[in-house]
């Protein structure tokens, strides 16, 4: 068992901000779907570091015994509910300090007091953003009108929100790394909302490869791998109807079907269900999961290169098809 850090706590200042835009936040939702309703998901540390000792790096998948699970581009789409297949996908380069503070409409100076030149402090970014009056508060930090602050609040709850649940990082900072991700988001490519979820799996495949191997921090959406695994441990009766929901909130829904998994705090029991797991007992499909037509291969390749923050990593459906509804052999 790999006692890896991660995200462990949801930042008192991110479930602030959306408090105080409770009609706001649902213009985020073309864009990111139902992501700001994980700030009312407790992040289990025990899950993770139990499910880490299952990783294989080699075949990018969990293996408990004849059993072989991997989180897939249609289950975190579902989930989520946000752009997937046949959206333009994202690949993500480092962004800057200067591009930072140009899209949120913020002065050189107002930066002055935070020097890093690869992160600044949450608090930072609620004081300007977070409150209803933080524009007048701040408004020689601007050289945007109230009208513009007014979206930009929006899109600066949407960056805090990528950067702190999807990719996290140990410092608990925002990074301006993801900059240019959060602007093609916003901006669109060729006129469409590109997806976010294959950089959101290639970097929990890294952390968990990573993690296994250093033992450092899970630089990865925890939360994400977190949910999906206890939705597959949750047996039940599948909704025919699920991926027929485009705007059914899953993450809301979640703690009801999976409760008694949030009781769980110990790796030690979570590692006694992983290893006591039979094909019967999985929830193979997810009510969500698109299963018609999903992605398998690329025209070069049997498996499919997804591209994350900290590089490629191989992404191989082929091993986990009963995911989709279909029999699988282990290999």
């Amino acid at each position: 068992m790999a006692p890896c850090r991660m995200l462990n706590q949801i930042p008192r200042e991110l479930t602030d901000w959306k408090n105080n835009m409770t009609h706001e936040v649902k213009r985020l939702f073309k864009y990111v779907g139902h992501l700001p309703s994980l700030l009312s998901i407790t992040p289990n540390v025990a899950i993770i570091q139990a499910l880490l000792g299952y990783w294989d790096p080699e075949g990018s998948i969990f293996r408990f015994g004849e059993c072989e699970l991997t989180p897939t581009l249609e289950e975190i789409e579902g989930l989520l509910q946000i752009p997937g297949k046949g959206y333009p996908m994202i690949y993500p380069t480092n962004g800057t300090r200067e591009q930072f503070y140009r899209f949120l409409g913020l002065r050189q100076a107002s930066m002055n007091q935070h020097p890093d030149a690869r992160s600044c402090p949450l608090e930072f970014l609620y004081e300007r953003f977070g409150e209803r009056g933080s524009y007048e508060q701040y408004r020689t930090d601007f050289f945007i009108s109230k009208e513009q602050w007014v979206e930009k609040r929006v899109q600066a709850f949407g960056l805090a929100l990528i950067n702190l649940l999807l990719f996290p990082q140990k410092h608990g900072k925002i990074t301006f790394f993801t900059i240019n991700m959060v602007q093609s988001l916003f901006s669109g490519i060729n006129g469409m909302t590109p997806t976010l979820v294959p950089v959101i799996i290639a970097d929990i495949f890294t952390a968990a490869t990573e993690c296994q191997k250093k033992r450092g921090f899970f630089y990865g959406s925890n939360l994400i791998l977190q949910m999906w695994a206890m939705e597959h441990l949750a047996k039940r009766t599948l909704n025919p109807l699920g991926s027929c929901l485009p705007a059914e909130n899953w993450i809301e829904s979640h703690r009801e079907r999976v409760k008694k998994y949030y009781r769980i705090a110990s790796p030690t029991q979570f590692i006694q269900e992983f290893d006591n797991l039979a094909p019967e007992k999985i929830q193979w499909v997810l009510d969500w999961t698109k299963v018609r037509d999903p992605v398998f291969t690329t025209t070069q390749h049997s498996f499919i290169p997804l591209a994350g923050t900290n590089g490629l990593v191989a992404y191989v459906p082929q091993r986990v098809m009963r995911q989709f509804g279909y029999p699988q052999r282990i290999r």
